[in-house]
């Protein structure tokens, strides 16, 4: 028969169980015919019974079975009953339905038939590892004839998939993102994706390049028949940034990490708008990084150990639309002269004519003079 008063007895037991067993010799208890599953469990729980036999019990002790976890030192998770006296079970939300039986018995010795429906702690297929142990608890808290006996079962629903990367990224599994390794899955087969890219900040970003066995592409197919583990490489990448506001550059982009990268400009160009017309042009004047230059030449390289932004500066030369405007004003100059000159030859050639010509005319003059004073002669 029960007594009445075994709920409040059993939250007492309850945390005396949790407390490590061994060290107490097994007088008053004995496990017999311990049946377990041998082989593997598929599913989230089992079926494990054993008999308990119990003599020397007082009217004052209570009696107690239970499936212990050993790795939490804690009771199973699960549901107990026996026969042929129906013990307290914790099954109730209470006690969170914990594998645990509590009798206080009339008789002081006798034979419990026991039946554990164990939960696994997780749904991971592996080895769990339980032990049955049964005691007699006195009025004083001491512990008597324990008894106990280890045993493992292989059960569970998943294998575990652990993907390994150097660096955290976003894991999808059966279109699942935001997965978090490892991962507890069914046998078979499950698809497997990391990203191709994981932009890490404005200068930086890891590119995906291989998996462990070989396979370069992100997305895969993992056949689970065990807890599996596999590994994605990615590479760390820096941004190459070239600035310049008049030419055309080569090199700049992203680039793995400890590569040596070339990047040029052209040395010189022609500048826009009227003067480049005539032959303006802008020079390279060097690299800058920060304010810093780093080379003076047009084609230079840097070892991308980090983002790099490298500005071009250029200066204007004028030197060939000077020179066509000095030889212009030259040329303007002479035909000036030329044409000076020219007008003062005509303006002599022109005073000259007109002096031959005022002489003839006081010539002519002259004469008609002189022909007025002769006499006419008589005929």
């Amino acid at each position: 028969m029960v007594n009445a008063r075994i709920p409040v007895l059993t939250l007492f037991l309850i945390a005396l169980l949790t407390q490590t067993l061994s060290g107490v010799s097994a007088e008053n208890t004995t496990i017999t015919n311990l049946v377990y599953p041998s082989g593997s469990v598929s599913g989230g729980t089992t079926t494990v019974t054993f008999d308990l036999a119990y003599s020397g019990l007082t009217s004052t002790e209570g009696l107690i079975a239970a499936i212990v976890d050993p790795t939490t030192n804690d009771i199973a998770y699960g549901l107990a009953s026996s026969t042929p006296d129906q013990c307290i079970s914790l099954a109730g939300t209470q006690y969170g339905g914990r594998a645990a039986c509590v009798w206080r018995l009339k008789s002081t010795s006798g034979t419990e038939n026991l039946t554990f429906n164990l939960q696994f702690p997780s749904t991971h297929i592996q080895s769990y590892h339980f032990e049955a142990v049964s005691t007699i608890v006195t009025s004083g808290g001491n512990l008597l004839g324990v008894s106990q006996q280890p045993f493992a079962i292989t059960g569970g629903t998943t294998f575990q998939l652990t993907v390994n990367t150097a660096y955290p990224v976003t894991l999808t599994v059966d279109g699942s993102t935001n997965a978090s390794s490892p991962v507890e899955l069914t046998p078979g087969l499950h698809v497997v994706s990391v990203p191709t890219l994981v932009q890490l900040d404005n200068f930086s970003r890891l590119r995906f390049d291989h998996w462990d066995d070989g396979s370069t592409q992100p997305d895969r197919t993992v056949n689970i028949r065990s807890d599996t583990t596999i590994a994605a490489t990615f590479v760390h990448q820096y941004l190459l940034t070239l600035n310049s506001p008049h030419a055309n550059v080569t090199g700049a982009g992203w680039y793995d990490v400890g590569s040596t990268v070339q990047f040029s400009v052209p040395p010189s160009l022609q500048m826009s708008g009227p003067l480049g017309a005539i032959g303006a042009r802008l020079i390279f004047k060097g690299w800058y990084e920060n304010g810093t230059r780093v080379t003076t030449a047009n084609i230079g390289a840097v070892s991308m150990f980090g983002g790099h932004t490298l500005n071009a500066q250029w200066a204007p030369d004028y030197t060939i639309p000077l020179t066509a405007l000095t030889t212009i004003a030259v040329v303007v100059g002479a035909s000036a002269a030329v044409v000076t000159r020219r007008r003062k030859r005509g303006k002599v050639r022109r005073r000259a004519r007109r002096g031959k010509a005022a002489a003839k005319r006081s010539v002519r003059a002259n004469r008609r003079s002189v022909s007025k004073k002769k006499p006419r002669r008589a005929y």
